[in-house]
């Protein structure tokens, strides 16, 4: 359209008659041309709204997830949730760059880099789009690392439980048969090696705990509890008959 005024403005100084009609054309068509760019530029405004729009939709659905679980089940899904928000993040990120590149060549072509509604849009939303990815991004990471430790911790706990459990059958074994000494002190390697697994599930629980928040405590600390009982009836063996010892680690 430059190029055109120019030519019009040069035809109509050599001859003001004959540029008179070359003018007007340029003028009709800066008419159109300028109703075109008016056009594309209220379609990227809109298209810039829905995006915004998205965007907040997904802030908020990342900011209103429930409070976490520790069992692997629940943070499965929290990860596939996250997975999913991520995703949606990243066609968004798409939608973004390429509303801007064309908010960057309308602008070019106008002319008119000091109109305010000229100017490239979206700027504040790649900022918070970056923002909530890099968090999106960061939850993946804390939910797998919360998922590893769930998966030690649980099946862990049920499988010290059972090896307990069968403990304790053997202590009442030992009971009904009168205490065989030798019995006696090989039960007492295995409880030693069994409170040693005892602890270090402790421990786990306890970061569980701590991770999770107040929601999961009363199923780990239950889950903990139970175990400790176990322990301490399966600690419980006949020396003689009629006598028994506790050991106290």
């Amino acid at each position: 359209m430059g190029k055109l005024q120019r030519v019009s403005a040069q035809l109509e100084e050599l001859s003001p008659e004959q540029g008179a009609p070359f003018r007007q054309r340029w003028r009709e068509a800066e008419e159109r041309y300028g109703r075109v760019r008016q056009r594309l530029r209220q379609a990227l405004t809109e298209r810039m709204e829905l995006l915004r729009e998205c965007l907040e939709r997904l802030q908020s659905r990342v900011q209103g997830q429930p409070a976490l679980r520790g069992d692997a089940a629940h943070l499965r899904e929290q990860i596939r949730e996250n997975g999913l928000a991520l995703g949606e993040l990243e066609k968004l990120g798409v939608a973004l760059e390429t509303v801007r590149a064309q908010g960057s060549e309308l602008l070019a072509s106008m002319q008119e880099a000091n109109s305010h509604a000229a100017r490239v849009p979206g700027g504040d939303l790649v900022s918070r789009w970056g923002e909530l990815r890099g968090r999106c991004q960061e939850q993946e990471r804390w939910l797998r690392e919360l998922l590893a430790l769930a998966d030690r911790f649980w099946p862990g706990l049920a499988e010290l439980a059972l090896t307990l459990s069968d403990t304790q059958q053997l202590v009442l074994g030992l009971e009904e048969a009168g205490g065989d000494p030798e019995a006696i002190r090989a039960l007492r390697e295995e409880i030693d090696a069994l409170q040693g697994e005892l602890d270090t599930l402790g421990s786990l629980g306890v970061e569980l705990m701590s991770s999770c928040g107040d929601p999961d405590k009363p199923d780990v600390t239950k889950s903990l509890d139970d175990a400790m009982g176990l322990q301490r009836s399966a600690v419980t063996v006949p020396l003689t008959p009629g006598t028994r010892w506790s050991w106290q680690g």
